[in-house]
């Protein structure tokens, strides 16, 4: 038996170049597995420290004409002259440019000559009347001008008494107004301008602009506005309400009756005009010594010609194209001597000393946009080095869709430079919220736990970059996908932004 066991041993021993080199091996691959995992080169960190934060929305646009006009001529014809060029600034109503008006211009001369001669034949045609009938005349035209003269006084009356109303001077539109109330008498147009204040005997108002008066902020009994014949009641609850400035418009042009006062003023002095005219046309006719068969047909002749005047007008201004109001011809597409046809567009008009932005965002942005937010404009004609500045205008409370995406219009002022041009693309960045000095990280780097707590790995071990995860609160969020933290985290700690798969 020891035999057995020696030779085993010495077996062995004889084959030792080969279990030597295999004991190494599993020696080392041991070492591997139980080697600590040293991920430092995976993980990706960065320390904490204060910036300028902002949030902001790009988008593009053009720049757009307050006034964009595309004139052409009514009538067609061979063009006769071209007043104006490129970049100069007219008038309303200043004449473009004509077509060859001799045809209409000799019918327009034609019709007035008619005209003179109809008026000449009713003149020729009046005679004198009775001393008795001319006075009945007289007074009765005397009458007709006063009857006519009040009821045009009692409609402006009206007018000017058209639900008047107490509003912000400031344009704030969530308030309650003041109740007005009674007949205003004083008869001229303009603003009652309210400034309520607290003195001695507590709160009260003065009165100014089209009157100087003073009196009690009451809530129960109106208060009279000095002589103007108005009455002024305060809600309940003023002193909460915090406006102090309020403005009376005489007339109240927003007034449910003003349009209906409006027009019957209007008719009123119409009527008036109309009854006077026919009054001293009767009293012409007295005085005439024609027969009335006479004077009606030269009055039939007036009116025919008149007509005729009319129509030649007519005829002769649709050889001309006019300025429909002030701007600058920045197009013209004709020449002299061309034909031009009817309702072709030959002349672009614009005001390019009054532009603005539109651009549409999308309904993802348009929630964090608002009225008045500063916006830095660049323009592809002008490079990236140019900025100019403008501010959020309006934005179309309904919708448009570009592309199958649901979009707002919004419109923005901008700096009106000399060399902007309409149509120019803007490219633009709306400053939505800035913060200055605010400790930010990246969104990525913040995690959610279980309890839907946001937290952040703080590096406990600069070497081995071990960390623990702390609960922090988050602020604004900014542009470049960073997080403002307002707490958990102090400026200068290393935290991890993200852990790379090995």
């Amino acid at each position: 038996m020891k035999k057995v066991k020696d030779l085993f041993i010495n077996k062995i021993f004889k084959k030792k170049r080969i279990w030597i080199p295999l004991l190494i091996v599993v020696v080392i691959a041991l070492l591997f597995v139980l080697k600590p995992n040293n991920n430092t080169k995976n993980t990706v960190t960065d320390i904490a420290k204060y910036i300028d934060l902002k949030q902001t929305v790009l988008a593009t646009g053009q720049v757009v004409s307050n006034t964009d006009l595309n004139l052409s001529f009514s009538g067609s014809g061979v063009v006769k002259s071209i007043k104006v060029k490129v970049g100069d600034n007219v008038k309303a109503g200043q004449v473009l440019a004509t077509l060859d008006q001799a045809t209409e211009l000799a019918a327009l001369t034609s019709a007035r000559g008619t005209l003179a001669a109809a008026n000449a034949r009713y003149k020729k045609t009046v005679e004198g009347a009775s001393d008795e009938q001319i006075s009945l005349s007289q007074i009765t035209l005397d009458q007709t001008k006063l009857t006519q003269k009040t009821s045009v006084e009692n409609a402006y009356k009206n007018l000017l008494n058209s639900t008047p109303e107490a509003v912000p001077e400031d344009g704030k539109s969530d308030y309650a107004a003041p109740v007005i109330s009674g007949n205003y008498s004083l008869g001229k147009e303009g603003n009652i301008n309210i400034t309520t204040y607290y003195s001695s005997g507590g709160k009260s108002f003065t009165a100014t602009g089209l009157i100087e008066a003073t009196g009690s902020v009451d809530s129960v009994i109106p208060q009279s506005i000095g002589n103007s014949g108005l009455y002024i009641k305060f809600p309940t609850n003023y002193t909460d309400i915090g406006v102090i400035d309020w403005v009376i418009e005489i007339p109240n042009k927003k007034a449910a009756n003003y349009l209906t006062n409006y027009n019957a003023y209007q008719n009123a002095l119409s009527q008036s005009q109309s009854a006077i005219d026919q009054s001293e046309a009767q009293l012409a006719l007295t005085k005439a010594k024609a027969r009335q068969s006479d004077i009606d047909l030269s009055q039939a002749d007036i009116i025919s010609a008149q007509g005729q005047v009319e129509q030649a007008t007519a005829l002769y201004n649709d050889t001309m194209i006019t300025a429909p109001q002030d701007g600058t011809i920045t197009s013209i597409d004709i020449k002299p001597g061309e034909l031009a046809s009817a309702m072709k567009e030959v002349i672009v008009l614009q005001d390019i000393s009054n532009m603005y932005l539109e651009t549409n965002i999308n309904e993802a942005n348009i929630a964090s946009l608002s009225i008045g937010m500063p916006i830095d404009v660049t323009y592809d004609a002008f490079g990236t080095d140019k900025i100019f500045k403008g501010s959020v205008t309006k934005i179309d409370p309904a919708s448009t869709i570009v592309s199958g995406v649901v979009n707002y219009k919004v419109t923005a002022s901008v700096d009106q430079g000399k060399d902007l041009r309409p149509g120019m693309t803007a490219n633009m960045t709306i400053n939505v919220k800035e913060k200055n000095h605010v400790l930010t990280v990246p969104s990525r780097a913040i995690l959610i736990d279980k309890s839907g707590q946001k937290t952040l790995r703080i590096v406990t071990d600069k070497n081995s970059k071990k960390s623990k995860e702390v609960p922090i609160i988050t602020g604004m969020e900014g542009d470049g996908g960073l997080v403002e933290v307002t707490s958990g985290l102090l400026e200068g700690e290393e935290y991890v932004v993200l852990i790379k798969t090995p």
